[in-house]
């Protein structure tokens, strides 16, 4: 009976996680029309920030529980997650366009340095308070950029373009689609809270360690509203938004998450993480930014590349951790 009931808490949360992207997706398309703000900037910072509240939501919960390794595992794997298993899965089914180049300026450096400003303020294996400060000084103005950049870059062909849903495709006052865009951020977080308790209950159910629950089932799960919004994104042929959706979340899981998470309670930290699954986030920071450099698409040959990427690290991981 435990079991059906997890099962069933796991799959009507990803049932909501993929209904509520779908509207996220148009909402934010319909928003950056109206705003003059490239869908770019959308994916960069409303449609990351939605789906990098799971992560937040955890880590807050698992300092205030003080299950700090948690917090700290969660971004790190999330972020490895978001390129290898979800830019590789969208790149294989269907290649990616860079359609705004100016994210190779601003956003993907930004990802790559926070990256390493995180392994940088690891080194005394504590993230403090005046950490998580830098951390959320850097976000600031890491906002503040890119909404510049967008109002500047308006393109609105690429908005009017999409196939907006009957009650977003005639005029239609701001207030609603901003109504539209909170209701389906809210089935998102909501999404992701039971996939993760689902997992987490069949995990235990099945005998899987506690490593491998919080490394991989929360980063995962967490994960996984990044990979529908993604795929949704790719498929409604607006891949700026799919890429700035995984570029954002990565930047505001280190900037944001770990910045008011650590401002709430000092981090500290295991020395093995500065030895493995810190370098792997760079690794694959620096691989992400290198792949959409090479004529400006991620190609199936290339997500392929970070898919087995993924694979790899995880079957490390389980052999070295078993």
């Amino acid at each position: 009976m435990e079991i059906l009931s997890s099962f069933l808490t796991f799959s009507f949360g990803l049932f909501l996680l993929i209904f509520a992207s779908g509207w996220l997706i148009q909402g934010s398309v319909k928003l950056a029309y109206i705003l003059k703000l490239t869908p770019l900037f959308i994916g960069l910072v409303l449609v990351a920030f939605g789906t990098s509240a799971p992560e937040a939501g955890v880590g807050i919960t698992a300092v205030i529980r003080n299950q700090k390794s948690i917090a700290f595992g969660n971004v790190v794997g999330s972020n490895i997650a978001n390129i290898g298993l979800i830019i590789g899965l969208c790149a294989i089914i269907k290649p990616l366009e860079v359609v705004d180049k100016s994210i190779f300026k601003r956003e993907l450096p930004i990802m790559l340095l926070s990256a390493i400003l995180l392994y940088v303020l690891s080194w005394d294996l504590c993230i403090s308070r005046v950490d998580g400060l830098i951390f959320s000084s850097f976000f600031i103005i890491f906002f503040f950029i890119s909404y510049r950049g967008s109002k500047k870059s308006f393109n609105p062909e690429e908005a009017r373009n999409f196939r907006f849903k009957k009650c977003l495709d005639k005029s239609i006052h701001p207030f609603f689609v901003w109504v539209i865009i909170l209701l389906s951020l809210a089935g998102i977080i909501l999404g992701a809270d039971l996939m993760v308790q689902g997992g987490v209950s069949l995990a235990k159910i099945f005998g899987v360690s506690t490593w491998v629950i919080g490394v991989f089932i929360f980063a995962v799960g967490t994960s996984l509203p990044e990979l529908v919004a993604s795929l949704t994104a790719v498929f409604k042929k607006v891949p700026s938004i799919g890429l700035g959706n995984i570029v954002g979340s990565n930047i505001f899981n280190i900037l944001f998450v770990l910045g008011i998470v650590s401002l709430i309670k000092p981090i500290h930290l295991q020395s093995s993480r500065l030895k493995f699954e810190l370098p792997v986030m760079i690794v694959f920071s620096f691989l992400l930014l290198l792949v959409m450099r090479i004529g400006y698409k991620i190609t199936r040959v290339a997500g392929i590349v970070l898919f087995l990427g993924y694979i790899g690290f995880i079957l490390f991981v389980l052999n070295v951790f078993a």
